[in-house]
């Protein structure tokens, strides 16, 4: 039997921030020496880059990004945010 996972309702590219400043708010995870950094994309807003640590920054569509985020805060990623 599959499990069904809930929808993200709660990531931070949700909250309403400055619009001038929205684009360029980074949302880092981190735990212990990974990182992950969430970036709105410029272009297009159903889009999300993700990059860990210093690997190639992938756009992924901000529905998966949305499960992706929560699943490693829920395995214990601390969230930072910067602009």
């Amino acid at each position: 039997m599959a499990v069904m996972e809930k929808y993200p309702e709660n990531v931070p590219w949700d909250l309403n921030f400055d619009k001038n400043n929205y684009k360029s708010i980074e949302w880092i995870l981190s735990k212990a020496d990974i990182v992950y950094t969430f970036t709105r994309s410029r272009i297009n807003d159903k889009y999300i880059y993700i990059q860990k640590n210093d690997g190639i920054r992938k756009a992924i569509h901000e529905y998966e990004a949305r499960f992706t985020f929560q699943r490693l805060f829920d395995e214990g990623y601390s969230l930072a945010a910067f602009s």
